[in-house]
């Protein structure tokens, strides 16, 4: 049998160290230069592949940082590699609170323009004769607290009730709501029930059929004003139907679209922009007033999921309940108080303190429960000082007494 060897030593025999003629007969690397051309070669050519891959790198480094850069700030690209403007946040039109006036100075009609965070929205209707904290004035239907106090008292009362603040009140007379339905012409509305009305007579006089209906600009004050026979439920229906067809309109033509108040305009828009719900107070008949005919009372049970739905950015958690009594005899002193607090706060009551001769702002609450709310009632104020009434209290959670320090806080 034939045994091959890969051995490379030297055939001339191992190294003797006490010999150094024979350290000539160690394998050394060869310096040649035949023998060193393939390996400059192969050298030089790792090189290169060094090269490349480290400017293959960079490049890719680069191209990275600038797909990063176009991603977090300017425009970028869909799928079909076409150009698509960069992604905004969406701005929030806050909502829009309208009156509708008589001559008398009342709120006939109440709604309230709620857009979505997007496009579209709710419309809130409002009876005006719900009745209400009117604050300085006591409970009183909705529709009186424009007659006494003007738009700033309107627009405070609805924030109250409601909880949600408004951006702006919007109030229209006979021809500021034909100036807004100037431009986009009659409307055809769909009349849910026949309007009939009985003269002094006794004749009954049918105002409007049920179904379509052609409203003129000049006529729509009335048109949404008149109750006839039936009762204020059943107008709001007819309001429905009527900002219904308004709306509708100005899709079919935008530049009919209200341009003034700017507040209204920037709120008509967002809800023209997508679909728009129509949703009525939760109420309930109460009896009738001389000169407000139906009165009605919140259901507070149905109201907060109401708020929830139709003003979805609004403050959802429970509201302290705040009485304020003015103890100093100041003007408008409630007022104020409620202004500062703002929408956050429910002011059930108002009225007097025993005496107004009171120097410091007191916060009262009768339950250990309701210290933070206290808390949170004098932290808003700016003044004030805690009080624990063994009293107890069950119509409000804190009591706010004025002393003469409010004004300078």
């Amino acid at each position: 049998m034939t045994e091959s060897s890969t051995d490379t030593a030297d055939p001339a025999g191992p190294v003797d160290p006490d010999d150094p003629s024979s350290y000539g007969r160690i394998s050394m690397p060869s310096t040649r230069r035949g023998g060193s051309r393939a390996q400059l070669r192969r050298q030089r050519r790792r090189q290169r592949r060094i090269r490349y891959l480290g400017v293959a790198g960079a490049v890719a480094v680069v191209v990275g940082l600038v797909a990063v850069l176009v991603g977090s700030g300017g425009g970028g690209h869909d799928g079909d590699g076409s150009d698509v403007p960069a992604a905004r946040p969406a701005v929030a039109v806050p909502p829009v609170l309208v009156a509708q006036r008589d001559a008398s100075g009342r709120a006939t009609s109440l709604f309230v323009l709620s857009p979505a965070a997007t496009k579209g929205g709710t419309i809130l209707l409002i009876p005006p004769g719900t009745l209400t904290e009117v604050v300085s004035l006591g409970l009183e239907p909705i529709s009186r607290s424009l007659e006494l106090g003007g738009e700033s008292r309107l627009q405070a009362t609805v924030e109250n009730l409601l909880g949600v603040p408004m951006g702006a009140a919007v109030v229209l007379d006979d021809n500021g709501l034909s100036g807004l339905l100037g431009p986009v012409g009659p409307l055809t509305v769909d009349v849910p029930e026949r309007v009939e009305q009985v003269d002094a007579t006794g004749r009954v006089e049918v105002l409007y059929a049920a179904g379509p209906v052609t409203v003129q600009p000049q006529d729509a004050s009335r048109f949404l004003t008149v109750k006839g026979r039936s009762n204020d439920l059943v107008r709001l229906a007819r309001h429905q139907k009527f900002l219904e067809a308004w709306i509708a309109a100005v899709r079919a033509r935008p530049d009919t679209a209200p341009t003034q108040p700017p507040a209204l305009a920037k709120a008509f828009d967002a809800l023209v922009a997508g679909d728009v719900r129509t949703r009525v107070l939760p109420v309930e008949a109460f009896g009738t007033g001389a000169a407000e005919g139906e009165l009605y009372r919140v259901r507070d049970a149905e109201l907060a999921e109401m708020v929830t739905d139709a003003f979805p950015a609004a403050v959802t958690t429970a509201r302290p309940r705040v009485q304020i009594l003015n103890g100093t005899g100041a003007v408008g002193l409630a007022e104020a108080v409620r202004n500062r607090l703002g929408a956050g706060f429910d002011v059930r009551l108002t009225g007097n303190a025993g005496t107004f001769d009171h120097a410091r702002t007191e916060v009262v609450y009768y339950d250990r429960a309701n210290a933070a709310k206290a808390k949170q009632v004098r932290d808003a104020l700016g003044v004030g000082t805690l009080v624990f009434s063994r009293n107890p209290l069950d119509v409000v959670d804190v009591t706010i007494i004025v002393g003469k320090d409010f004004g300078t806080a």
